[in-house]
């Protein structure tokens, strides 16, 4: 009787999961390929391991065959690793979804960022000022804050060391009060420390502070149109007459957040560009009399109009001619009541009732508003051409 061997291993290799994850984890952090030979695969994966087990229990010892329990263990094992590796596999495509929705948000944000420094293109705006160039000996520099009253002005050099203090709540060489109601104002730097003597040329930081806590109580700032737009690292750039500034130094209103007044009145002013409006100006200039000099205005019945000097004294007068609607225009020859030519200047007109004793009209101006600006104290300005009128002389806009 001729005995057949079995062409089987005569031991019995057993499979550890634990083993083979961190033999699969090796793997992948050297970029080796540690399954190539026995699965036809660079990388082991679940397909992989299955495909081993397979192979052990096909050629298993059938004298010693694998123990049952041990195979129940490793299914088991197989089953955990492959709900890892499908978590694995979940957090690495939530990783990059999450990478793509911020860089997407990111975008959204530098594209919202440029259309908000698009939109100032051509207005005078009001901006944080961080830095001032020490004025050269003999002369003085203006810097224009908004600061509570019990504020200073700290100009430090650049090592943060503070070289002078100027104090916001007194008066300034006309003994003006340096701040007005609104907590606007100018203070003068002479370029000299507190010790009074003349600091370096160079370019110092302007923080402006409580006196008693050091803590920030307003700012410097300053008013310029901008002429361009640009973007660094830090995000959109306004380019203005004044120097390069980031869109995060805009300062809304030009006055302090809290004053809702003049956010409102800011909001109001922005809206009417691009819009026809009519404003009060009582004002004409008379070059000479050939030229003469007009005004456009509403008038109630019965009312006289008179043109009056810059002294205020009458120098003319006549009866406006007005349409059913109230309006009407005069068009002045620059001659007075005697029949002399008036002088070259700015004249006024004023609309009187029939008796003198009150006004009866109101002369206007109609301009296309093309931009906005501030005061010198924070108040909103309508800008038309190279001239600017306050937000509180609109009559009517369309």
């Amino acid at each position: 009787m001729s005995t057949t061997t079995a062409t089987t291993s005569t031991t019995n290799p057993s499979m550890d999961l634990v083993a083979y994850q961190e033999t699969l984890d090796a793997a992948k952090a050297k970029g080796t390929t540690t399954t190539k030979a026995a699965t036809g695969s660079s990388s082991m994966d679940k397909n992989s391991f299955m495909q081993l087990m397979v192979t052990q229990l096909k050629n298993q010892d059938p004298l010693n065959p694998s123990d049952n329990q041990q195979m129940a263990a490793q299914l088991a094992q197989f089953t955990s690793l492959e709900s890892l590796q499908n978590i694995q596999t979940s957090l690495e495509t939530l990783g990059k979804t999450l990478t793509s929705a911020s860089d997407a948000q990111t975008s959204a944000a530098n594209l919202n960022s440029m259309g908000s420094a698009v939109a100032l293109l051509g207005r005078t705006i009001q901006l944080k000022q961080s830095t001032i160039s020490a004025p050269s000996t003999g002369q003085t520099a203006s810097i224009q804050v908004q600061a509570t009253s019990s504020s200073v002005l700290a100009i430090q050099d650049s090592t943060g060391k503070t070289v002078r203090t100027l104090a916001l709540n007194g008066t300034d060489t006309n003994g003006n009060s340096i701040l007005d109601s609104n907590g606007m104002g100018t203070a003068t730097w002479d370029g000299k420390d507190d010790n009074n003597a003349a600091v370096k040329a160079g370019t110092y930081t302007l923080v402006v502070q409580d006196s008693a806590t050091s803590k920030a109580s307003g700012y410097a700032y300053t008013v310029g149109s901008v002429t361009g737009i640009g973007q660094d690292d830090k995000g959109a750039t306004l380019e203005t007459n004044t120097g390069t500034y980031h869109l995060s130094d805009l300062v809304q209103v030009g006055s302090s957040s809290t004053n809702a007044s003049n956010s409102a009145a800011a909001t109001e002013a922005i809206s009417l560009i691009g819009h026809t409006v009519k404003l009060r100006d009582s004002t004409a200039t008379l070059s000479d009399s050939s030229t003469g000099a007009s005004w456009t205005f509403t008038a109630s019945a019965g009312a006289k109009g008179q043109i009056l000097d810059s002294s205020g004294s009458l120098v003319s007068s006549f009866t406006p001619s007005v349409g059913s609607d109230g309006m009407g225009s005069y068009s002045w020859n620059g001659l007075t009541s005697s029949g002399a030519a008036a002088p070259a200047g700015t004249y006024t007109l004023r609309l009187v009732s029939a008796d003198g004793n009150s006004l009866a009209g109101t002369p206007y101006k109609q301009v296309d508003v093309d931009g906005t600006g501030f005061d010198t104290s924070g108040q909103p300005l309508l800008l038309s051409g190279d001239k600017a009128w306050s937000l509180s002389t609109l009559f009517t806009a369309s």
